[in-house]
């Protein structure tokens, strides 16, 4: 960021009144020299408010700003009048920017290149002509090929890609071109003889100009496929895998059917017993592919739990509490529609606006949608907070009702470190295969699926390299801190560009929830700390949240952050990091803690009446007041983009708009600690009952099988709009909300439909894989009761649990939550409580007996 915005001032103040002439300019090597000292310390930009609101616009502030440090008496006097110079330094730029610095010198009218600069001696030409490349194109071929005057005038240039390939010995080549005069990439489409190859054609474009591309040299690529697809052996071999998935799947749904209709139970477990134990592991493993019953699991209606409620109406007709999770299916399902909204936005305007800039991109209109409409209703960069609540809220919630089960004085470390062992392996297998195959679908077939011009520029850079380099990073979930992303824009460079939420949601699961949880029930394992533990758990989260919020702060106060990138913020040390987006995760954790509090009505009545007695006026306020400032959060972007009619909207950071730097810095350290506030106040009505009107929404059961379908969904959004915007627009867009409304509709459609495919063929049957592996494992008592003497598989299993079968049983978030129960240790603990029960038992029958045996009085 630093870099950018000391290159935007120097490039577009060095020579900020060059055009006096009673002023000489600087030779050549005494720019060089200033340079390296002015490189040397640009503090001084970033702390001045004038210097960076150019950025946002060319006003009186910037053009002082530009005057004063890079004016007459400026060490830079002139120097952006060397060609090879200012060529060279405009380089180091992001594309999107050159277009900006262009138009601020002509704003503050600033002498360039093109515009106001005397005549010096170069070794690097001024001249911007150049004649058309020399290629040895045929009629047909010519025709088909992008004009090469638009691409020397900054325009990309695609021509006919689809009628060149099929010329006979043709080929179709992209060539990534900064001409003379443009300062900016630009993409020239050519039909040329299948005999030239890449650095041939580099070098009749070189031609054209030898001084100019001497110092910026094109880069051609010619890799279009005249058939598809293209075989390549990983994209044969994640063919295969896949068809072999959908074979399986058929089969197992066959194989169930004729199980189910012609033979009975008993049938069945008979054949069971005279089969080896091999035979009825694979017989297992192939019904958890039976579509039947994860369909069934699928459409399966959720569970309320309700607690005593006849007992309390009779305490006090109405006041009574029904846990009820519900309404965070709706809440899961609206998020990830929020943020597939989001992503249609962004994929297409920085695709086609920003990094692929032509004449079109910086149109007026399109800024005025942008300011109106996209980042309050659009932009959806607050989505996974509600995913990350959701999270913290279920893992609390669930394992809390474990939990609460276990016996703090027959713990050891062995079954600890065993425990919380499962607790993390399980959950890393339970999302590895739903990730496992997406990753390598994008990463070796999708490309090679699919030709258009540019398309395999975008896609290798997008998936293909950051994969074949950091594949492994993606499957330990460590991808948000190495290999990051970029401080300036919002790209990963990592596999998959949205899997930095699942890495996020894994380490809070497993570096966060375990020190509550083991604090909150369990008092550090120290019966010391017993009595007070469930302080002490509520006192971690809110010292972690803490934590969170000063390193924000940190963050943000010290490196500026601001809203850069159209409202990204610092990708790589402030949006992708787990710090920063812990207080969502936090928040519900404390209510999943208070739900399961309540839940257990008998140990703490004096709370259960206290929100049981709360008046529903006081509750219908304070929701209100919640969603209020919800809603705050998600439009306080329409205040910071108030720029006038015309201009860009910010880009990086400045002052000079709706908001001052003060305030944009108070809203990026608290955002994410409001938003999962709100969140925790409004769900917790809904989670007790008392939602109304919301909880009926929310809670309806149209939104469940869309909830367990958000995991899928959340993977491959994002490549269906990559896929789209890449192969499909090769022309100007022109933004308006129906516009973009009809491109979220498709995508929504398009994502839950491979989506329902990915859960049934994919997500569903390894889950139940799992689970099936894990009673093998740990044996629950009733299936160790059914087992055959001597082995070690359970004689029967019940039908399987597909994945989020019911809400009281899944985690409601993009990275779903595997619960792994020690079995075996709850076993343990019913069966000495069914003892001590028995005993009971029968010293009341003793009692009983002996009480009869006396003379009635």
């Amino acid at each position: 960021m630093e870099h950018f915005l000391f290159l935007l001032l120097v490039l577009t103040g060095a020579a900020s009144a060059s055009g006096q002439e009673e002023v000489p300019y600087l030779t050549r090597e005494e720019c060089r020299v200033n340079g390296e000292k002015l490189l040397g310390d640009v503090s001084f930009l970033l702390e001045n408010a004038d210097a960076v609101s150019c950025a946002s616009g060319a006003g009186e502030r910037c053009c002082r700003a530009l005057n004063e440090y890079f004016g007459p008496n400026s060490t830079f006097w002139g120097c952006p009048c060397y060609a090879d110079l200012f060529q060279e330094g405009l380089e180091q730029l992001p594309s999107f920017a050159r277009p900006l610095v262009q138009q601020r010198l002509a704003d503050c009218a600033i002498p360039t290149l093109n515009s106001g600069c005397k005549a010096v001696e170069t070794n690097g030409s001024l001249s911007t002509a150049s004649a058309e490349p020399n290629l040895g194109q045929s009629g047909t071929m010519m025709q088909y090929s992008g004009p090469w005057s638009y691409a020397t005038k900054g325009y990309d240039s695609y021509g006919e890609w689809y009628p060149c390939i099929g010329v006979e010995g043709a080929q179709y080549c992209v060539s990534l071109v900064t001409p003379p005069g443009v300062y900016s990439e630009t993409k020239w489409g050519v039909c040329v003889s299948d005999a030239l190859d890449n650095t041939t054609i580099n070098a009749a474009i070189a031609a054209t100009n030898p001084e100019h591309y001497a110092m910026t040299p094109p880069k051609t690529f010619c890799t279009y496929p005249k058939t598809l697809p293209d075989w390549t052996p990983g994209a044969i071999g994640v063919a295969a895998f896949l068809i072999a998935l959908g074979a399986l799947t058929v089969l197992a749904t066959i194989f169930g059917c004729v199980r189910r209709n012609f033979f009975s139970v008993e049938g069945e477990e008979e054949g069971d017993a005279g089969r080896s134990v091999a035979s009825r592991v694979a017989l297992k493993l192939v019904s958890c592919f039976d579509l039947q019953p994860n369909w069934k699991g699928l459409v399966k209606e959720p569970k309320i739990e309700e607690q005593n409620r006849e007992d309390l109406e009779a305490e006090a007709p109405g006041r009574y509490l029904t846990i009820d999770l519900r309404s965070l299916n709706g809440l899961r399902t609206l998020s990830m529609f929020w943020i597939i909204l989001g992503h249609t936005g962004s994929t297409i305007f920085f695709n086609f606006d920003l990094s692929y800039f032509s004449y079109w991109g910086f149109n007026p209109e399109n800024y005025k949608w942008i300011k109106d409409w996209y980042f309050p209703i659009y932009a959806g960069v607050l989505g996974v907070d509600s995913f990350l609540f959701i999270s913290g809220l279920l893992v609390a919630y669930k394992f809390s009702q474990q939990m609460g089960k276990r016996c703090l004085k027959s713990m050891t470390w062995t079954k600890e470190i065993q425990f919380w062992s499962m607790y993390c392996v399980a959950r890393w297998l339970r999302l590895l295969p739903v990730l496992l195959v997406v990753m390598f679908t994008v990463w070796k077939l999708i490309g090679q699926l699919i030709t258009a011009p540019g398309w395999h520029l975008f896609w290798d850079a997008s998936y293909v390299n950051p994969c074949d380099k950091y594949w492994w990073a993606t499957l330990l979930f460590i991808q948000n801190i190495y290999p990051g992303g970029e401080s300036f824009g919002n790209k990963g460079n990592f596999c998959i560009p949205v899997s930095w939420y699942l890495a996020v949601d894994m380490q809070l699961y497993i570096f966060v929830a375990p020190v509550v949880l083991i604090t909150y029930h369990y008092g550090l394992y120290t019966p010391v700390f017993n009595k007070c533990r469930k302080y002490m758990g509520t006192g971690v989260v809110f010292t972690l949240m803490a934590v969170s919020v000063g390193l924000t702060a940190w963050i943000v106060i010290n490196h500026n952050v601001m809203w850069q990138f159209l409202g990204v913020g610092d990708f790589d040390r402030y949006y992708i990091t787990p710090w920063t987006r812990a207080p969502p995760y936090l928040f519900g954790m404390l209510l999943g803690l208070l739900l399961y509090e309540l839940q257990k009505k008998e140990k703490n009545l004096k709370l259960y009446r206290f929100f049981a007695n709360l008046r529903a006026w006081a509750l219908a306020a304070l929701f209100l007041v919640a969603f209020g400032a919800l809603l705050l959060l998600a439009f306080t972007p329409t205040f910071y983009l108030q720029t006038p009619p015309g201009t860009l909207p910010p880009l990086s950071e400045n002052s000079g708009t709706g908001m001052e730097p003060e305030e944009v810095h108070t809203y990026m350290i608290l955002r994410y600690f409001g938003w999962g506030f709100c969140l925790m106040v409004m769900f917790g009505i809904t989670c007790i009952g008392r939602g109304w009107v919301v909880n009926d929404l929310l809670a309806g059961y149209f939104w469940a099988p869309l909830a367990k379908l958000t995991f899928c969904a959340y993977l491959i959004g994002i490549v269906i709009q990559d896929v789209t915007t890449q192969s499909l627009i090769n022309h100007p867009v022109y933004y308006n909300t129906w516009t973009m409304l009809s491109y979220w509709v498709v995508f929504v459609v398009g994502a839950y439909a491979l989506s329902l495919a990915c859960y049934l063929c994919v997500e569903a049957p390894f889950g139940n894989m799992l689970r099936y592996m894990m009673s093998s494992v740990m044996p629950t008592q009733a299936q160790r009761k059914r087992s055959p003497v001597g082995s070690a598989e359970p004689a029967s299993l019940e039908p399987p649990k597909t994945a989020e079968a019911a809400l009281n049983e899944e985690v409601l978030s993009p990275g779903k939550e595997i619960f792994s129960p020690r079995e075996s240790k709850l076993d343990e603990e019913r069966e000495a409580a069914s003892s001590t029960e028995i005993e009971m038992l029968k010293n009341v029958t003793k009692s009983f007996l002996a009480s009869s045996s006396k003379p009635s009085t």
